[in-house]
């Protein structure tokens, strides 16, 4: 068994040579930063602050994202390096937003225009919502009702999101097997032709 040093560098050449690797590998660090994020989330019930919050937990780990898989895919400004490892490197990004969207909070505390203090439902999953405070003149049921509305078109969105990115899975599976077959032949009519030759 190597060294931890060895294993180290290993895996960083398996996550560098594969993109799919390095996309997976990150899919699942997300995941879990997902999770633990959001057991932490409080939205401030402010519509003032309300979209700058939840936008910070959009953005920011989505450019982190972002540039560890250029960094580790080993983009070096050659044009922001081939379109295909740009398009591979804003994979993990995109998990994330689709995380974020699925879960639905972070896009409903967003859109939030009313004063409150954040409660979990009693009635529901648990789910979380601004509690209107007395001085809304809004009803609190009709409040509730469009928060879960908000809450369902975020996942509306994250499926979207999550059919594009199978969407972009297929076709990529689907051009390599082609150009693996078209390689494989290539190389059967060069074996042929050299072997009529001789």
């Amino acid at each position: 068994m190597g060294s931890p040093q060895q294993w180290l560098a290993r895996l960083k050449d398996e996550l560098s040579d594969s993109p799919l690797v390095s996309n997976v590998a990150f899919g699942f660090i997300l995941m879990g930063l997902e999770k633990l994020v959001e057991l932490e989330f409080e939205c401030p019930c402010n519509p003032v602050w309300n979209g700058l919050f939840s936008s910070a937990f959009f953005i920011i780990p989505a450019v982190m994202a972002l540039a560890l898989m250029i960094i580790i895919q080993g983009c070096r400004c050659e044009f922001v390096c081939t379109s295909f490892l740009s398009l591979s490197s804003l994979v993990p990004a995109v998990v994330w937003l689709i995380l974020l969207f699925l879960d639905g909070q972070y896009f409903a505390c967003a859109m939030t225009d009313w004063h409150g203090r954040y409660v979990i439902v009693d009635k529901a999953a648990p789910q979380k919502w601004c509690e209107p405070t007395q001085e809304e003149r809004v009803p609190p049921q009709e409040l509730m009702l469009r928060s879960q509305r908000l809450f369902v078109e975020s996942q509306v969105i994250g499926i979207v999101l999550l059919i594009f990115i199978c969407f972009g899975l297929v076709v990529y599976v689907i051009r390599e097997s082609c150009q693996h077959e078209l390689e494989t032949q290539d190389v059967n009519m060069a074996e042929m032709s050299l072997y009529s030759t001789s």
